[in-house]
């Protein structure tokens, strides 16, 4: 299943803009990354950290496996990891890995994969450089996601302002389609923001802002006045305005 088709080039851009900003707005990534990390078994050999971003997690990961890779589409990200963490760093699209077959003891992705183009295509990729026994963890965004304020946008002026994510069911089946042992479960989470300026800034802060879809119409004082008068409605005891996420965490070991 194809998603609305990213240009990879625009893609790196954009997430190298947001380089510099994203540790002050990436409170979603640490969450999950941490979860991940603790489902991680060690390993002898290489792992694989694919979108590693500015790879906050480094060192965890590097204590699980003989070899540390940080792997991401956008340069900037990188030399923002190598200026804090240490490791070995690749500059690739994660749908065409520069590896050798069976080269990685451990795949771990954590909020990189709606990014793919071909997430069947993905997953082949990864299935292919995993080693015997190797394991995958990863994590995704799927449908479902940024609610309300997808919701609220559409309300306001019509436009679709998010990508195109897979469903549960969906990414169940892709998995299937391989020779490994592999599962899907959905996390939902919520953040909480006081304004709607706050959520899209941080949006905004860690890339999550771009689309494949056709560019909506520009967020003036007027649409975000509009916007935020919508969003008032699901405000919640505590004066807070929800963002809910669908998150699909895989898990899989290859068995041949």
């Amino acid at each position: 299943m194809l998603h609305s088709h990213y240009d990879k080039t625009r893609v790196a851009r954009h997430f190298a803009r947001a380089a510099y900003s994203y540790t002050q707005h990436d409170g979603l990534q640490r969450q999950i990354a941490e979860l991940l990390i603790t489902q991680l078994k060690p390993t002898r050999g290489v792992l694989l950290d694919v979108g590693c971003g500015p790879a906050h997690h480094a060192p965890a990961l590097q204590r699980l496996a003989d070899r540390y890779v940080g792997l991401d589409i956008a340069p900037t990200m990188l030399e923002v990891a190598q200026q804090s963490q240490t490791g070995d760093w690749l500059l690739a699209d994660m749908e065409r890995l520069p590896l050798a077959n069976e080269s990685v003891a451990c795949l771990h992705s954590n909020l990189a994969m709606q990014w793919a183009n071909d997430t069947a295509a993905l997953l082949r990729e990864w299935h292919r450089v995993l080693a015997a026994n190797g394991q995958l963890f990863a994590s995704t965004v799927l449908a479902g996601s940024m609610w309300p304020l997808n919701e609220c946008f559409a309300e306001v002026d019509g436009a679709v302002r998010h990508n195109r994510w897979l469903t549960q069911d969906t990414l169940q089946q892709q998995l299937e389609l391989l020779s490994w042992q592999a599962s899907c479960v959905v996390l939902q989470v919520t953040q909480a923001y006081p304004s709607v300026t706050a959520m899209l800034r941080d949006l905004k802060g860690i890339g999550a802002n771009y689309t494949a879809r056709a560019q909506a119409s520009y967020l003036g004082r007027q649409r975000l006045a509009q916007l935020e008068q919508v969003m008032e409605q699901y405000r919640n005891d505590t004066g807070m305005l929800p963002l809910r996420w669908q998150i699909g965490l895989v898990r899989a070991q290859r068995t041949v």
